[in-house]
């Protein structure tokens, strides 16, 4: 049998490397939020008031993300927005997986007529 030292040394050795895997957005509830862009429908980057980006990943296709105008961000009873966090879409309750620090979103490719088109 392990003794209680033991296992209680093994979870303090283990906390940074959870806190360190806790990124969020602080104060999201009250205007923590800056800007938001879908990537897919299951990719969405936030930016905090601290101009940071972070790349939400969702539990699965949220349908319409890439062509909403409007979301709502479902915050964690604190007020901050992170991977326990959800966004809804047109009513659709949409949990997040996995949220980390990210650079800014990559930039969509302007689609450019072709010559030959008429």
């Amino acid at each position: 049998m392990k003794s209680p030292m033991l296992l209680l040394a093994a979870a303090l050795i283990s906390l940074p490397a959870f806190a360190a895997d806790t990124a969020e957005i602080p104060f999201a509830d009250k205007g923590g939020i800056q800007d938001w862009r879908a990537d897919s429908d299951r990719v969405l980057y936030v930016q905090g008031q601290n101009r940071q980006w972070y790349k939400a990943e969702l539990m699965s296709d949220c349908i319409g993300l890439r062509y909403a105008e409007r979301i709502g961000f479902d915050t964690e009873a604190g007020g901050a927005f992170n991977k326990f966090s959800s966004i809804k879409v047109e009513g659709r309750d949409c949990p997040v997986t996995s949220f980390e620090k990210s650079d800014p979103p990559p930039k969509k490719e302007k689609k450019t007529k072709d010559a030959t088109t008429p």
